[in-house]
């Protein structure tokens, strides 16, 4: 097997424009295809799964109320419930001039459609809601001082700018009858522990206001759930700036959990890959008294982690970024058979030779790592196995590497033999 690298050898370096238009082509494309795959940031792909948490998980994503984003506005010292409901109607004017695309619908507000509507019901059917209690309520409104009240609060109500609103429910009932049927539909629509204030749904105690939006887009596609959440907290800022010392407004639920799970993962495995590799180069630096070599080690570790992502967009399509981050350790590992390499040339000048000395224990490295990665496929965990499928393609590749273009480019570096000789 060594005369194949060696004669392999001997055509690169016989052909050098060919070779270099070989070599940026080949990783062109591998680089083409390792920027298209797509990175999974979802944390739960790291837990092992089985039977059991398969049914979980499951559940977990049919349940309606589990793709929510709750919106509490909470009252301060100095708040009122019309300051939470005027930061509310502000919060759905900047959410639908905003982020119209990115939600669904949002739910804790009755708005006068379905007011109309509800009322219409009632009003129909209103013998359905009453009992001799409510019967007695209203034999007391049908009294002449009782109808006279009724009548100047339906004119003061109508000269009002919420006489746009309340117009068509005076016409329709003046006396409120229908009033009496809604408070009974409002308690067993909302509960006990609700109320509605404004058409918003508030807390009994009216300190807190909630909205609900449910999300077009499903919790683990992070990268446009982000631009969302940006949008968020931009409103989020705006109306706590606005209403300071009235009302505090947050917002919780999978969607936002998964973008800040999302973002941590995604710098985690920034800053791990990044200390890893300037930490390597300085090491290097230090022993080889020169820029040059360390750039030539961590060539084949670029290529082999190019190649392998490159093999994975066309087998899986996606990889989960908890196992890149991981995988970090592979660079100190594939960059050790940089330095085996250049060991064995500053013993051994004779390519002939020298291929016939790496050769064998290259293959049994990158065999043994490969092996061992791979062992990773026993354990039920989606990040562990993407792992062991980058791993042991990175490995091996970065091997083949070594035999075909690594000592040539070493051969082109004139400052590197120097230093090595």
């Amino acid at each position: 097997m060594h005369n194949f690298f060696t004669a392999l050898y001997s055509f690169l370096n016989g052909r050098k424009l060919l070779s270099f238009m070989l070599f940026f082509t080949m990783l062109g494309c591998l680089s083409f295809f390792a920027l298209k795959l797509q990175f999974s940031e979802d944390i739960t792909r790291l837990i092992p799964t089985n039977d059991k948490t398969n049914i979980t998980t499951k559940v977990l994503s049919q349940l309606n109320f589990a793709d929510k984003i709750t919106v509490k506005i909470s009252l301060k010292n100095n708040g009122s419930p019309e300051d939470a409901t005027e930061a509310a109607t502000l919060f759905l004017s900047d959410l639908n001039a905003s982020s119209k695309e990115y939600v669904a619908k949002v739910q804790g507000k009755l708005d006068d459609k379905n007011l109309q509507e509800t009322f219409d019901f009632v009003f129909n059917n209103l013998p359905l809601f009453l009992d001799k209690t409510d019967y007695e309520s209203i034999q007391n409104k049908i009294q002449n001082d009782s109808i006279s009240k009724i009548v100047e609060t339906n004119y003061k109500s109508l000269i009002s700018p919420t006489g746009i609103v309340t117009r068509d429910f005076i016409l329709k009932d003046p006396l409120g009858i229908s009033f009496i049927a809604l408070k009974k539909m409002q308690q067993l629509s909302i509960g006990d522990g609700f109320q509605l204030h404004d058409g918003f749904v508030m807390t009994k105690d009216k300190k807190h206001l909630l909205l609900f939006i449910t999300p077009k887009l499903p919790t683990n596609e992070t990268d446009k759930n982000s631009l969302f959440v940006a949008q968020l907290n931009t409103i989020k800022d705006k109306i706590n700036s606005q209403f300071k010392n009235k009302v505090s407004l947050s917002f919780f639920g999978a969607t936002p959990i998964a973008v800040a799970n999302a973002t941590q993962i995604k710098a985690d495995a920034q800053w791990t890959s990044i200390f890893a590799g300037i930490s390597l180069i300085l090491l290097l630096v230090l022993f080889y008294k020169n820029l040059s070599s360390p750039l030539l080690i961590f060539i084949p570790s670029l290529f082999g982690a190019a190649f392998a992502l490159a093999i994975m967009y066309f087998t899986k399509g996606s990889v989960s970024a908890i196992s890149l981050g991981i995988s970090c350790v592979l660079l100190g590992e594939t960059t050790d058979y940089s330095i085996y390499v250049l060991t064995h040339l500053r013993n051994n000048k004779d390519i002939k030779l020298l291929y016939k000395d790496i050769t064998k224990p290259l293959i049994l490295c990158g065999i043994t790592t490969s092996i061992t990665f791979l062992c990773l496929f026993f354990v039920n965990s989606e990040a562990l196995k993407d792992l062991a499928i980058f791993a042991s393609l990175s490995v091996v590749s970065t091997s083949i590497f070594h035999w075909s273009y690594f000592l040539w480019f070493i051969n082109l570096n004139k400052m590197t033999l120097k230093k090595v000789h």
